[in-house]
């Protein structure tokens, strides 16, 4: 081999390792190119977002005067939606950086999962116009590379790996990896984009807990008030005896934002019925909130009713026994 065949030999492979590198590196440069070719969409126009599951009922989310609305896409049904989940999917699609190339062969495509057995986003506008599609498929995680300093068992858990998602557009072949994943999209029906918070209040506004149970064992939680014999502001007492801090807290957190688990779509707060249990909050501007509930059949859960909320819920019966729905030596502490 003569010297200059040599050279061009090494530049041939030179140029052929960038190419390489630029396509399968995962750099600025190769995520900035492919980054429109995914979904680059205006989401200021995006008036509905369609989610089509492979193995599920479709979801359908849909802008409104005051906020989203999700429903099964086939039927008029409609829910509040919740929008922090509305804006991370807005926010998160067309944001998506390409990692790398997997394939650019339509035969490899189920091996990917973004076949028929994909999940398909579509963003719609004024009208239903498609604005961009996009067909997520499997996730895998990329393991950490090995070979370096070995690690104790603490730092391999914390390395547990990369997510790593694969992706195409439905009028392209092109299969792209991105290290994200997605799973928050694909794996919610409708239930789980609704709305579960019935109310949202400081816990500073809350000054007083009427707990309303069977038979004698209802009381009363209040605030202490200024000039009282409690020690520090956020004290709490009850018929006059003051109450162990955390134990307040640990209600507080849950009644200042209580959230459903679940809901009953078979009954309507209007059916409800007799409840075994009443919460009842006074606020600082003197309005009032409250939750019926009562054991629900499967006895792992409570069936609630809430003012304001137009949905009989399901609550975890664990989470409100424990921090709740106690007696008032509970909140006493050891004395």
């Amino acid at each position: 081999m003569t010297n200059a065949t040599k050279t061009l030999a090494l530049l041939f492979a030179g140029t052929l390792l960038l190419a390489i590198a630029t396509a399968w590196g995962g750099g600025t440069t190769s995520s900035a190119a492919f980054q429109g070719e995914l979904m680059s969409v205006d989401t200021s126009a995006v008036q509905a977002v369609r989610i089509r599951h492979p193995d599920g009922p479709s979801v359908r989310l849909q802008r409104t005067g005051t906020g989203w609305s999700v429903g099964p896409a086939n039927t008029s049904a409609t829910y509040p939606a919740r929008t922090q989940s509305v804006r991370q999917i807005l926010n998160t699609l067309p944001t998506l950086e390409v990692g790398a190339v997997a394939t650019r062969q339509a035969n490899k495509h189920p091996q990917y999962g973004v076949d028929s057995t994909g999940t398909t986003v579509t963003m719609l506008g004024a009208g239903d116009e498609p604005l961009g599609e996009l067909i997520v498929g499997r996730t895998r995680m990329r393991r950490p590379q090995s070979g370096g300093p070995s690690q104790n068992p603490l730092q391999q858990r914390r390395r547990r790996g990369t997510p790593v998602t694969y992706v195409r557009t439905p009028d392209r072949p092109d299969v792209y990896s991105v290290e994200q994943s997605l799973r928050s999209v694909t794996s919610r029906g409708v239930e789980d984009w609704r709305k579960k918070q019935m109310w949202g209040l400081a816990r500073t506004d809350i000054q007083r807990i009427d707990l309303r149970y069977p038979a004698d064992s209802s009381f009363t939680l209040q605030r202490a008030a200024a000039g009282d014999t409690a020690s520090t502001a956020d004290a709490w007492v009850s018929a006059g005896d003051t109450l162990t801090q955390s134990e307040v807290s640990s209600m507080l957190r849950v009644l200042s934002s209580p959230e459903a688990d679940g809901f009953a779509e078979s009954i309507s707060p209007d059916a409800f019925g007799d409840a075994e249990y009443e919460v009842r909050l006074h606020l600082s501007d003197g309005s009032r909130r409250s939750i019926r509930l009562r054991s629900a059949p499967n006895a792992q859960q409570y069936r609630a009713v809430a003012d304001g909320f137009p949905y009989v819920v399901e609550l975890q019966k664990r989470t409100w026994d424990r921090s709740v729905l106690r007696g008032r030596s509970a909140f006493l502490g050891s004395r």
